[in-house]
């Protein structure tokens, strides 16, 4: 889990918060509103970009910690050696690999399911 300070510099008023995310930053758990203590727990983890964002990491003084997901998951290892997890979700995918996070599909969800899927 990170914890992540955003530090964006805007052209108008929009506060910077502090964000709880999946080691891979796609996933958003929580979050503490700008000039707060109060961690607001989401009830399921959204979506999360970080593009176009600049963040800081910070230390998890607020003892937030994700709690696992009942979801049935697996490691697979992709065509370069790197370990990512795809995990089951209702009746869809999601994959922690770069390409999911682009077009929502990846190989490694293919060739376990035989198709392409829908996610979320």
């Amino acid at each position: 889990m990170k914890t992540l300070q955003e530090i964006t510099k805007w052209d108008y008023n929009i506060p910077n918060h502090i964000y709880f995310l999946s080691d891979d930053k796609t996933k958003l758990f929580a979050y503490i509103i700008e000039g707060t203590k109060k961690v607001l727990k989401l009830s399921t983890p959204l979506r999360f970009s970080v593009s176009r964002r600049k963040f800081i990491d910070v230390p998890n003084t607020f003892g937030f910690k994700e709690e696992k997901s009942s979801n049935p998951s697996w490691n697979v290892i992709g065509s370069n050696g790197d370990s990512y997890t795809v995990e089951k979700t209702n009746n869809s995918y999601i994959c922690s690999c770069p390409g999911f996070k682009f077009r929502r599909s990846c190989k490694h969800i293919i060739s376990f399911n035989g198709m392409s899927v829908g996610i979320e």
